[in-house]
């Protein structure tokens, strides 16, 4: 796992995020973020992923909330979708 400063990261993000290690960000000698390279999903630990999923799933809750969407209607979409697929 490489180790790099905020300033660092922000002059050398896209160089970093090319990579194939993890990356450790520090902000002031302690630690601020972890980013992962998503060249391969499979080497991001499965609780990093976990977390993510949790993550936008609530988000992505919290906006069709907001918008007025209801469970039945998004079950109804995904039966429509699922049927059209099969044809």
């Amino acid at each position: 796992m490489k180790t790099t400063s905020i300033r660092d990261f922000r002059s050398r993000m896209a160089e970093l995020l090319e990579g194939d290690e993890p990356v450790l960000v520090t902000r002031h000698g302690k630690q601020a973020a972890v980013l992962y390279p998503l060249h391969d999903p499979k080497k991001i630990p499965v609780e990093i992923r976990r977390k993510i999923f949790l993550d936008l799933t609530k988000q992505i809750g919290k906006q069709l909330d907001a918008r007025g969407v209801t469970d039945e209607e998004i079950e109804r979409d995904f039966a429509a979708f699922k049927k059209r697929r099969r044809r």
